[in-house]
């Protein structure tokens, strides 16, 4: 026989040897054992169990720092690991040292002569089974908010004896303090929790500066947890003092007046990670923030992602009417002065008749189930159908108190806002099906009307791009000369208000009627004149926009052979006059601005931003960013997994090839994201969950099958439906956190270029956002 198919059943017995129903209790266990394998467990038991004397002593011989650690009157010399294992498994030991316990302290994981003998054996299907569980725990990062010192911090490694409010007593090292707080290193095997009140005493600095003081206990409180890269057996722990240490504040003025502590960049440093995975996020969102002055959007914030959002509501001109879309009525519907925030789901499309573009939208409170049924009826069959959830939130007092810290100069583009938004893109293709299925509406497609936009006015919203970069591809002159446009057999007299070798903006005498991409002829009657170049007479170009009254036109050149001569020739025009010639700048918004925007929005996340990487070979989940408190999805994620990060398994574990590796494939110019709809049915026994079941929406056979999937789910649990996006990472970094590794990198060089590298190493994010309601709304399950 072997003693390791029975390892569980001694497992078992381990805890009672010392009771006195032992004996009864192994009898019961091994009833069904032969005498020679009884005696050969109870041997081995009784082995584990004998009396321990022997000194540990682990320098040298396992990856980690030991220090002096007394238990059972003797002191031994342990790393963190092996402290954490006694503290796990002394009880099952009955509280003594023995046999048992002295071997599982010196045969740890990260044991040289254990480690060396691993790398000779390969590994098993239940380690690989556990490495691939492992690349789906993604470190959970709290957006929008930063710690911050106010004060200088010493650097120190001394240890600190902590009692946590189950009376447990634990060792620490102090990574540094201060006088408000300090951060130490802890084993992992203990419950720390945020908020928690502990005590604790500096016996190694009470020994070193003769200061009994410093033995007595003093309250802090838990102010944050945070894991250790590659070592799971410790963790760091920030705390905040609640009481007057006056003999630690006496030795931190001593020495560093002293000048025996270095400058401490840690916080630098976790902050700017924070942001960068913050700006990566904002880099790759397809959602538009949107900011407003009462009822009156005042800015829109562009990436090159929801840039398509934006363009949607563009009609023929090229002129931006989303004001329509966000109408101060439909605004002031959605009654944000009583509640903190408001959310609801908008239906659009449009319809072009006579080569003008007409938009139609309706929010949800907005109309009856025959007018809902209606609309999605006549829109969900174009091309120009979307779905969006809008988002409102009125400004808090932080919000306000951060925008009173931005320069007198920018105060008058923030000083009337009010409220910020979201404006969600939930358009899939693939369910758009969905929305033919209900019955007939009784009404007629007249009915609609009370839904379509008017054409005029056009929208006075700005559009901001969320980092402070160029986006014209080349320089713009002001320059007033007259030109004649021709379009057919019109000829309208105009001027120029500013050109580049490639574009042109006009004024005209006269209201051309025209669209988006026509295509007209330019003559620039006084510059061919002054030239005598004859491809000035007749260049060709296209419109990009036309203003409402017909007369201010925008044009690029059309790219054929006398475009690209007369484009080349102004080129060379504008190179031979750069003296003269006055520079169009381009608007840049303020950085300290945008920052103030990126901060009031990542505190208010409508979704989960996950971030990949690959690590041998596989992809992993790295991050996931959230709000606190956690929203029930991110509480049911968290409760999935064994320590504080977020487990995806559940998500990803059986499907990543298909939500994973081919997605974030690298690709050029990819601007929509793929989609899946993924849906959770949970169970639950008691406060835990027992079950989780999940499909994707192509798993269903038809409609009927996906209706009675999600009713069984909500009758025997929770139902959850996500939208789970996912896009390579070709540059995650923006301009602003590329300015703050910078202003790191002088401060510490190499570990600016890690932070980097962790983040040039991603290759793809995505986002989580759970659209149970439109779904239960879009399939009428009550």
């Amino acid at each position: 026989m072997h003693l390791d198919d029975y390892k569980s059943l001694i497992e078992q017995l381990l805890p009672l040897y010392s009771q006195p129903d032992f004996e009864a209790v192994f009898q019961l266990l091994t009833q069904h054992e032969t005498g020679p394998v009884r005696l050969q467990i109870k041997m081995e038991i009784n082995r584990l169990m004998a009396p321990c004397n022997k000194i540990i002593d682990l320098r040298g011989r396992v990856n980690g720092q030991c220090r002096q650690y007394t238990f059972n009157d003797h002191s031994h010399w342990l790393d963190d690991v092996a402290i954490n294992i006694y503290h796990h498994r002394s009880a099952v030991f009955g509280g003594q040292y023995c046999y048992g316990l002295y071997e599982e302290l010196t045969n740890t994981h990260n044991n040289f002569r254990i480690i060396h003998h691993q790398q000779k054996t390969p590994l098993t299907d239940t380690a690989t089974e556990e490495t691939q569980y492992s690349l789906f725990q993604a470190q959970l990062i709290r957006f929008g908010y930063y710690l911050s010192r106010e004060e200088n911090r010493l650097h120190i490694a001394t240890s600190m004896a902590l009692t946590l409010t189950n009376n447990q007593q634990v060792l620490a090292t102090t990574v540094d303090l201060s006088f408000s707080g300090t951060k130490c290193k802890v084993p992992a095997a203990f419950d720390y929790q945020l908020g928690q009140t502990i005590t604790a005493s500096f016996p190694q600095l009470a020994q070193q500066y003769q200061d009994a003081r410093l033995n007595q206990s003093h309250h802090y409180r838990i102010l944050g947890i945070d894991d250790i890269q590659d070592n799971d057996s410790i963790k760091w722990l920030r705390l905040l003092a609640l009481t007057e240490n006056t003999a630690l504040k006496a030795i931190i003025k001593h020495d560093q007046h002293k000048s025996l502590s270095r400058s401490n960049h840690d916080d630098k440093i976790i902050q700017l990670r924070t942001q960068a995975f913050e700006h990566c996020y904002l880099k790759h969102t397809t959602t538009m923030p949107l900011f407003f002055a009462a009822t009156k959007l005042k800015y829109s914030l562009l990436t090159d992602h929801n840039q398509h959002q934006w363009q949607y509501w563009h009609d023929e001109r090229n002129q931006p009417v989303i004001n329509h879309l966000l109408s101060p009525s439909r605004i002031h519907n959605l009654g944000l002065s009583q509640i903190s925030q408001t959310s609801t789901l908008i239906y659009s499309f449009y319809h072009e008749h006579q080569g003008q573009r007409y938009f139609y939208s309706a929010a949800l409170p907005e109309m009856t189930r025959q007018q809902r049924l209606l609309f999605w009826q006549i829109g969900a069959k174009r091309e120009s159908w979307r779905v969006m959830r809008l988002t409102l939130y009125p400004l808090t007092t932080n919000d306000v108190q951060t925008l009173a810290q931005l320069t007198p100069e920018m105060m008058p583009c923030c000083q009337n806002l009010s409220h910020i938004g979201t404006l969600q893109d939930l358009t899939h293709q693939q369910v758009q099906p969905d929305y033919l299925s209900g019955a007939p509406s009784t009404l007629t497609a007249q009915d609609l009307n009370q839904f379509r936009h008017l054409r005029n006015p056009i929208s006075q919203a700005e559009a901001i791009h969320f980092d402070p970069k160029p986006l014209r591809s080349e320089a713009r002159f002001h320059y007033q000369t007259a030109i004649t446009l021709q379009q057919g057999h019109d000829n309208i007299q105009g001027h120029s208000i500013d050109f580049s070798s490639r574009g042109l903006n006009i004024n005209l005498d006269q209201p051309l009627r025209c669209k988006q991409g026509d295509t007209v002829t330019i003559g620039f009657t006084q510059l061919a004149r002054t030239t005598k170049n004859t491809i000035l007479k007749k260049m060709p170009y296209q419109i990009i926009r036309t203003s409402p009254n017909g007369k201010n036109i925008q044009l690029t050149v059309i790219d054929n052979e006398e475009g690209l001569l007369g484009g080349q020739f102004l080129r060379t025009l504008i190179e031979s006059n750069l003296e003269k010639l006055a520079l169009c700048k381009e608007p840049q918004p303020s950085p300290a601005m945008l920052l103030a925007m990126h901060q009031m929005l990542l505190t208010r996340l409508h979704c989960l931003p996950y971030f990949a990487e690959k690590v041998d070979h596989k992809i992993k989940v790295k991050a996931i960013g959230s709000n606190f408190p956690l929203s029930s999805l991110a509480t049911m994620l968290h409760q999935l997994s064994d320590n504080d990060r977020l487990d995806l398994g559940v998500l990803f574990k059986q499907r990543v090839k298909e939500m994973l590796a081919n997605p974030m494939r690298p690709r050029d110019n990819l601007q929509h994201p793929f989609i899946h709809e993924l849906y959770l049915a949970v169970e639950f026994h008691g406060e835990n969950i027992d079950k989780i079941d999940t499909k994707l929406r192509e798993d269903f056979d038809d409609i009927d099958a996906q209706r009675a999937y999600i009713q069984q789910a909500r009758q025997r649990g929770n139902l959850f439906a996500l939208r789970i996006t996912a896009l390579p990472l070709l540059n995650p970094l923006t301009v602003l956190i590329g300015e703050k590794l910078s202003q790191l990198a002088r401060l510490t060089l190499h570990r600016a270029r890690t932070l980097e590298m962790e983040f040039t190493s991603l290759i793809g994010c995505g986002e989580i956002s759970d659209i149970t309601d439109e779904v239960l709304i879009r399939l009428e399950i009550h």
